[in-house]
């Protein structure tokens, strides 16, 4: 659809803004938007895969292929000892990373790889020996390391088949695990997988070697330390015999006979003391009953009597008979005054028991307190011989520490000399092989399919980058939304660009005619001699050409019913926009409805128009202003559609075209014109270079801007704005001109030949064609 569908593309706005700038949008994301910029930005986006494919092929083709080998080996730590011992001089490592890590960088030492190295003979391996290059002298110059002056030739060339190995090979832990892998690659499979198997047992002989050096030296080293050490046991051993004999401290299970002694007094003397104070004690109750004159009856030595017991059994009997018998008989009963007799009597033996437990207290603390202090003073004379030897003790003690400690020291030195002797020919390796290398069957690097896919994403991914960077600095305008967004105003309709076969095709049709043109008699091309543009709209009227053509013309047509207008200028910001074709088209076709129209051609320092239409004029819009020439002299019109034009000659002076456009004769006459012409049609000079147009939009009623299609910068649009902001109320609408329906539709699909296409006649085709 090449028609704004706004009702209100007609009406003017009321107020003209003073400046105008390019209208800034939060940036949003759409997809369709970006689809459509790597659709328009194809090329771009391809390029970039294309470059990078080439140089990945170029790098594929240009590197030797390597094949890699992998031999696993598994750093264990819980290996078992042949030998039971208790440590070895070596312990097996921890299980910690460090220590892993450590083992890795084991296996990639210079001395693993030398013994690897001289055991494959690789110095005498091409692959292995540094290959003499066209570049050797400069890498000398920035190589760090130099061969020393006077060092062995076969140790440079260790050397260097070294380095070249750390560089074909890579030992990398697996994840968290105790597996390291060896990778080692080379140009021939058999060699990599030899090379590999090598490096790891190379790993575990260096493991051995390290183990047996370090117990040999122990073993050296505790041999010579165990006789210095008998020795002393020796002699720190005898010295406590001799200071025992001398001091007389003879020894009993381990402690002197003085010190068991004194013990065993000191357990009796506590005994005794226990004795004497439970003694004490009773005696020191009797006493106090015997002062109060309570009943002693309830003392525990009376209460616990078993003769006590059986006389309190007693008198409880005949007590209870004697009131038996007393409430019988009565009180004065022989009966009863016998069992009277008989209960004092009970009652006098319980009283002498009582009397005679009071009295063996007494005589029980005696004996104990004569115990105790017969123990004490035993144990007086005993701790007074202690404290004369205690000093001699303390000595002998010092002693007796010291043979300990040289005995212990002795037997460890001893034990662990035997161990170290039992080790030295039984060392193990604290790792082992998993995965021994075969020979790989297919090559390891380099990796075509990888690069090749790695070049392709990162082309794609740096071509979209490129494409939408592109597009983003690419502010040239290419839709009517940006056209209106940029200007302010209605976008009226596209304008398609004719193909150029098709114009050269009508071109060509004209060629007959030539022979019958005379210029002094017809000032006017014939029809078939102007140029095919400026009269396609009425002569391929169902071409999306013509649709833009009527687009414009509704507009006109619209605003005609609001308001009286008479000149309308088309314009643009620089040359070669399409004005011209557009000011005729729209000419042309107005004077199809019998409107009166004047078409002139108002840039007089670049007359595009009068070089179309009627190259031979020697009068027109100047020579008719300066009244050099009649109106009716100068105009020309075309005999198929009415319409009137008003050519202009080609002007040296330019000092006089912009005197005369600011001029009132220009001002008069437009207003002899208004009465005459129901509309006017000026082909505008471009505003941006020249000042004549903008003089020209001050005389004009309605003014279309002609912009091209993907041409002309949105700052040149927003400058141009700022040029006829005084005019701006006048301000019609833009037109996009020449655009390319095809390509359209990578920016505005449904305004494009694709969604146009249904609704075309054949000539509408060939007219999009390129």
């Amino acid at each position: 659809m090449l028609q704004r569908n706004s009702e209100l593309s007609y009406l003017a706005p009321d107020e003209a803004p003073a400046t105008f700038t390019e209208p800034s949008s939060a940036p949003a994301v759409d997809l369709r938007e970006m689809g459509r910029i790597l659709r328009r930005r194809w090329k771009t986006v391809a390029l970039l895969p294309l470059i990078l494919m080439s140089l990945a092929v170029a790098y594929i083709m240009s590197v030797d292929t390597l094949y890699t080998a992998t031999s696993t080996v598994l750093v264990d730590p819980r290996r078992a000892n042949v030998v039971e011992t208790n440590q070895g001089v070596l312990s097996n490592f921890g299980t910690d990373d460090a220590t892993i890590e450590s083992q890795t960088l084991l296996i990639q030492s210079v001395a693993i790889l030398q013994r690897v190295v001289d055991k494959l003979k690789l110095t005498e391996d091409p692959e292995f020996t540094p290959q003499p290059g066209l570049l050797d002298p400069v890498k000398r110059l920035f190589s760090s390391s130099v061969p020393v002056a006077g060092s062995n030739a076969a140790d440079t060339a260790r050397s260097r088949s070294v380095e070249i190995l750390q560089r074909r090979m890579k030992v990398t832990r697996q994840g968290t695990t105790f597996l390291v892998d060896i990778n080692v690659s080379s140009e021939v499979p058999q060699k990599s997988a030899a090379i590999a198997n090598a490096i790891a047992e190379g790993y575990f002989e260096e493991q051995v070697r390290a183990k047996y050096d370090a117990t040999r030296i122990a073993a050296n080293w505790l041999n010579s330390q165990i006789e210095t050490l008998k020795s002393r046991v020796g002699t720190s051993e005898q010295a406590v015999e001799d200071y025992r004999t001398a001091n007389n401290l003879a020894v009993s299970q381990g402690v002197t006979v003085n010190d068991q002694q004194i013990t065993d007094l000191n357990n009796k003397l506590i005994s005794a003391r226990v004795q004497t104070a439970e003694a004490r004690a009773k005696f020191d109750q009797v006493q106090e009953l015997t002062r109060s004159r309570a009943d002693p009856g309830g003392i525990n030595a009376v209460i616990s009597s078993e003769m006590i017991s059986k006389l309190r059994t007693q008198y409880a009997d005949i007590a209870k008979n004697s009131a038996d018998l007393s409430s019988k008989y009565g009180p004065r009963h022989p009966l009863v005054a016998n069992s009277r007799a008989q209960l004092a009597d009970t009652q006098r033996l319980i009283n002498d028991e009582i009397q005679r437990i009071l009295q063996s207290t007494r005589h029980d603390y005696d004996i104990a307190l004569s115990r105790e202090n017969s123990l004490k003073e035993s144990f007086d004379k005993l701790q007074g011989v202690s404290s004369q030897s205690g000093q001699a003790q303390v000595r002998l003690h010092e002693l007796q520490r010291e043979a300990e400690a040289n005995r212990t020291l002795y037997e460890s030195y001893l034990a662990r000399y035997k161990e170290a002797s039992a080790q030295e020919s039984l060392e193990m390796p604290d790792s082992r092989v998993v995965t021994k290398a075969s020979i790989p069957i297919g090559p390891s690097s380099p990796k075509s399919k990888l690069i090749l896919g790695l070049a392709m994403m990162l082309g794609l991914g740096a071509g979209t980058v490129l494409a939408f960077l592109l597009d983003y600095l690419d502010g040239r305008v290419k839709t009517l939304e940006q056209a209106e967004q940029i200007s302010g105003l209605p976008a009226l309709a596209a304008l398609p660009l004719i193909g150029v076969r098709e114009l050269a095709g009508r071109a060509k049709r004209g060629r007959s005619d030539l022979g019958s043109y005379d210029p002094r008699t017809m000032r006017l091309l014939p029809p078939s001699l102007q140029p095919p543009l400026m009269r396609y709209a009425i002569e391929e009227p169902g071409t999306f050409f013509a649709e833009a053509i009527r687009a414009v013309r509704l507009s006109i047509q619209r605003t005609l019913r609001i308001e009286p207008i008479k000149i309308i200028v088309v314009t643009s910001a620089l040359d070669g926009e399409g004005k011209t074709t557009l000011a005729a088209n729209l000419a042309l076709s107005l004077a199809t409805l019998g409107i009166r129209t004047l078409l002139i051609d108002g840039d007089l320092r670049n007359p595009g128009l009068t070089r179309a239409l009627c190259p031979h004029a020697d009068v027109g819009l100047l020579q008719v202003a300066m009244g050099e020439t009649s109106l009716d002299q100068a105009l020309l019109v075309d005999p198929s559609t009415g319409l009137s034009i008003l050519p202009a000659p080609a002007e040296k002076d330019e000092n006089f075209i912009t005197e005369l456009m600011f001029s009132d004769r220009i001002a008069d006459l437009m207003d002899h014109l208004r009465q005459r012409y129901e509309l006017i049609i000026i082909d505008s000079p471009p505003l941006v270079p020249l000042v004549d147009g903008r003089a020209l939009a001050e005389l004009a009623d309605r003014i279309v801007l002609a912009v091209a299609w993907n041409q002309t910068p949105r700052e040149v649009v927003t400058h141009t704005m700022n040029l006829l902001a005084p005019v701006y109320d006048r301000m019609l609408g833009t037109v996009l001109t020449q655009v390319d329906l095809n390509k359209l539709q990578f920016y505005d699909y449904y305004r494009s030949s694709a969604y146009l296409k249904p609704y075309g006649t054949a000539a509408a085709a060939a007219s999009v064609a390129r």
